[in-house]
């Protein structure tokens, strides 16, 4: 007997829940299918947290159709113009997070902020953000985050955030969230086209009554799949992060591990381990084909040892690039946020490659493509 319900059966549940029948373009049912699939063959969670996993995945269905309900009474949303965006790439644990929150602090940019993924209709409108209760409800979550997770990931409610659930309501995202190594096999593989402009459906949506029209978008996985990002979005500008592999994999191993749902039984970090340095090392083969074909005058590189040696030097240049003005008032703000939250003043994260069935040097060696064709600082 299948521990999860079929796709049909949460088809018909997100129906019955929000009633509406239309679940709008794109194809997401082959990846919502491999998802179940991998959930029943690959999944080690405890049966206590199967109720929220199957919830998100009724609420992102249920999203799908408030979406194309929003769209036939408001017709006049599909002439949203979106500028840009510029997008934030690279491996995880490289800085993009943090460089996202900075440029955030910008209001020429429109922020794809996590609360609003969560439950995208209605769209936000401007001014009134402080009083959505999704925001209120994001907070609370931040807020209940354990303490060691805060040192790991710093999370600001309004900044530019990984279009997860934007791309899980298309059930092509990558789903670091679950222990679903076959989704993410077949996921690495996948035709992303249709899922990006779906993806820019739902980003025109949320800047509807809440500009500005110049995106900013912040997701280390989004070097699997350039070109299709660039076909939805022909006006993209890529901000490609780096550092040394040495420290990202573990690190990400140690981050991904700590927000897994619960194991059922004792869960094999050294095989998560593993994957991770797999799956990332794949991503990265990947953004450099595609980053080839794109074009490099469309990326610029900022190394981790740069932002952290000379944040305002690195801010300034990023700007330079994008020929944006970078105003004293901002930069203000940008450059005291820096302040505050220089490495370490968050608290310490601490892990070992070893504790996930590695070693740094081979880590290096398995990245040595990478560190050679972006001059990638190897660290003490």
């Amino acid at each position: 007997m299948a521990r999860y319900p079929s796709a049909q059966q949460l088809l018909d549940d997100a129906v019955a829940e929000a009633g509406h029948t239309d679940f709008g373009p794109g194809d997401f049912r082959e990846g919502l299918d491999v998802l179940l699939d991998s959930l029943e063959r690959d999944g080690d969670i405890a049966p206590a947290a199967d109720a929220a996993v199957v919830g998100d995945l009724r609420r992102r269905l249920v999203n799908r159709l408030e979406v194309e309900a929003w769209y036939e009474e408001h017709p006049e949303v599909d002439d949203v113009v979106v500028r840009g965006p510029i997008d934030i790439n690279g491996l995880p644990r490289t800085g993009t997070t943090a460089l996202a929150d900075m440029l955030s602090l910008d209001p020429q940019f429109r922020c794809l902020t996590g609360w609003e993924q969560v439950r995208p209709v209605p769209p936000p409108i401007r001014g009134r953000e402080l009083d959505d209760p999704r925001r209120q409800a994001f907070v609370d979550v931040q807020a209940a985050r354990p303490e060691e997770q805060k040192a790991m990931h710093i999370v600001e409610i309004d900044a530019t955030m990984e279009d997860t659930e934007v791309l899980g309501m298309a059930f092509h995202g990558q789903q670091m969230t679950l222990p679903v190594p076959g989704y993410r096999t077949w996921w690495r593989g996948a035709d992303l086209t249709d899922t990006y402009r779906y993806h820019r459906r739902v980003v025109k949506l949320l800047g509807s009554r809440c500009p500005p029209e110049l995106w900013l978008f912040k997701a280390p996985h989004h070097k699997f799949h350039l070109e299709a990002l660039a076909a939805a979005y022909p006006e993209v500008r890529f901000v490609m992060t780096h550092r040394d592999p040495g420290k990202v994999v573990p690190s990400y191993a140690s981050i991904v591990s700590s927000i897994l749902p619960p194991a059922d039984g004792r869960r094999d970090v050294q095989a998560l381990g593993r994957e991770i340095c797999d799956h990332l090392r794949i991503g990265m083969e990947h953004a450099i084909e595609q980053r080839a074909r794109i074009g490099d005058d469309r990326f610029l590189d900022v190394h981790h040892r740069d932002l952290v040696a000379d944040p305002q030097g690195t801010i300034r240049r990023i700007y330079a690039w994008l020929d944006l003005e970078l105003t004293p008032e901002v930069a203000g703000t940008i450059f005291a946020w820096q302040e505050r939250n220089r490495v370490g003043a968050q608290g310490v994260h601490r892990y070992t490659a070893e504790q996930f069935g590695l070693t740094t040097e081979q880590i290096r060696s398995d990245y040595g493509f990478y560190i050679r064709h972006f001059d990638v600082a190897v660290e003490g």
